[in-house]
């Protein structure tokens, strides 16, 4: 029981040291002047080290010590921001922005291994993955919001943020290393696929299933942007950073309410096929409204409109994987591999044609992506017409 407490606190912990300077980011480049047609390829610099890494890690962990791996991602994480405070060349911001995400995919996938493959946990293994998560969106969220109210009194030197962030991270990977230890009696031989090798697995799949993938590659770019560029958006309208920390904590809480309360019934009394379709529908027309009404009063919108795309978004995630799971006559690692696949597509591809266009069209890129949901509520329509599983 000691180990789950310690397991959940190090999540929680992870998140909120990892989204402390979410919230002053935006501000940060701008005062170091970068352009703004490059953020799009710093967000996604960040995506990319995640996906190119993500399965050394993985193989790392299932052959050695999952305790020193998780310590080495935050060390990595940690200095990755305090370089990203210090730097101030544009080239030197993209390597400090990709070295994090490859030292980021190190931490919690670990501990999520660590949960599945431990037969201490027994039959609580699945609740316990659940709650992992669960900590994990409450940490990343309380990251937003102190950081948010931090921010508050540094304008213009949002560095600090980084180099709190970095000693944070820094204490946590030592209190990781001295308390908790993810030892395991039967190390996994096997080892997991390259991200390229993911990739390719797609072409494995029969019509149907390909067109699937294409959807989640899709909702991935809408997603993924809507996350990236709501924070820079809110930097425009001149929006503090504690009134952008405490608009993504409420996402947060929504979140967990869905996950946890709502999104067991949806599954339980309503196809799954159909739930994702609705609630498709539902984020393409709430963001439409969010950034469509007049935005001098764009918090309105945030706290209501925003709030049902976060809702459907958070029925999305879990129903998707369900149904996935459901093709039986596929591989688990094929399905799932193809899955991660998309989804990290979508968020390399999306925010680096995002950044192209943001600086150009501003408020129309939300309105884009608002598209980009509505035409792929269309193709899962075209997609539940041939599906049989």
């Amino acid at each position: 029981m000691r180990k789950a407490w310690l397991l959940l606190a190090f999540s929680l912990l992870v998140g909120l040291g990892m989204n402390l300077a979410h919230p002053v980011t935006p501000a940060h480049l701008e005062t170091i002047q970068i352009p703004k047609a490059l953020f799009g390829v710093l967000f996604a610099s960040m995506n990319l080290g995640q996906f190119l890494f993500a399965p050394f890690w993985g193989n790392l962990g299932d052959q050695k010590n999952r305790t020193m791996v998780a310590f080495i991602g935050l060390v990595g994480y940690a200095i990755s921001q305090f370089f990203f405070g210090y730097v101030t060349n544009v080239y030197l911001v993209i390597l400090v922005r990709f070295t994090a995400g490859i030292f980021a995919s190190a931490i919690l996938s670990n501990g999520l291994a660590h949960i599945s493959v431990n037969k201490n946990f027994g039959t609580h293994k699945a609740k316990l993955i659940s709650l992992f998560v669960a900590f994990n969106v409450i940490g990343s969220t309380l990251g937003y919001y102190i950081g948010g109210f931090i921010g508050d009194h540094f304008v213009g030197q949002e560095y600090i943020l980084m180099y709190t962030q970095a000693v944070f991270n820094g204490g946590l990977a030592i209190l990781t290393l001295l308390f908790l230890k993810m030892d395991e009696e039967v190390k996994v031989v096997k080892k997991r696929q390259s991200a390229f090798a993911q990739l390719s697995q797609i072409q494995k799949l029969s019509k149907e299933l390909f067109l699937l993938i294409i959807i989640i590659a899709l909702v991935s770019i809408a997603q993924t942007n809507f996350s990236k560029y709501l924070d820079l958006y809110m930097t425009d309208l001149r929006y503090s950073p504690s009134q952008i920390g405490s608009l993504v904590f409420t996402t947060g809480i929504i979140t967990l309410i869905m996950s946890f309360l709502v999104v067991p019934k949806l599954n339980k009394h309503f196809k799954e096929t159909k739930t994702i379709l609705v609630v498709v529908i539902i984020q393409a027309i709430f963001t439409a409204f969010t950034f469509s009404l007049n935005q001098g009063q764009f918090l309105l919108w945030g706290y209501t409109f925003f709030m049902i795309y976060i809702a459907g978004k958070a029925v999305y995630e879990p129903t998707i994987a369900y149904h996935l799971s459901k093709y039986t006559d596929v591989s688990p690692g094929v399905l799932m591999g193809s899955r991660q696949s998309a989804i990290s597509l979508g968020a390399i591809i999306g925010p680096l044609v995002a950044g192209l266009i943001y600086d150009d069209i501003g408020v129309y890129l939300f309105l884009v992506l608002s598209g980009i949901l509505a035409f792929s509520a269309l193709l899962l329509f075209f997609y539940l017409k041939r599906v049989k599983v």
